[in-house]
């Protein structure tokens, strides 16, 4: 009697999604992604299609394409997304890129100061720097920053 052939469960389809969508991303085409993940073209496949490979294969996917560690076991695990090496989330259809925290508190600094000079004139800068500081505390507080610790 021949063996059944394994339905890939929902989240090793998705990992499947995440790891054609990065070599995508990278130009790569499967031969090329293959390689950069020194994997044969059979185990390559096998993980874009949802089909069960070895921790060590997960690994070296994650290293050829500049995931961190573990991201792979984590969406097998449940996650739903994927978390490259420079931060960026590689989510189904997308990616999100971690915000350049010192570039928004210029732009959130330069709005508050532009509303300040239109709505409160006889503010100084000192108080607008202060109103900037909370503004930046609040963002913190509901998580669009990282704690200033």
């Amino acid at each position: 009697m021949a063996a059944a052939i394994e339905t890939p469960t929902d989240q090793q389809t998705l990992l499947g999604v995440l790891v054609r969508q990065r070599r995508v991303a990278l130009g790569y085409t499967q031969a090329q992604g293959s390689k950069a993940c020194d994997l044969s073209g059979q185990t390559y496949w096998n993980i874009e299609h949802g089909r069960p490979v070895s921790a060590t294969t997960y690994a070296k996917v994650e290293h050829g394409y500049g995931m961190r560690a573990g991201s792979c076991r984590a969406v097998l695990e449940g996650a739903d997304s994927i978390t490259l090496d420079d931060g960026t989330e590689l989510i189904a259809g997308g990616q999100i890129q971690r915000a350049d925290e010192g570039e928004i508190a210029d732009d959130i600094r330069t709005a508050v100061n532009s509303v300040a000079r239109l709505t409160a004139p006889d503010l100084s800068h000192r108080q607008t720097e202060e109103m900037t500081a909370k503004v930046m505390d609040v963002l913190r507080k509901r998580g669009f920053f990282p704690d200033a610790s």
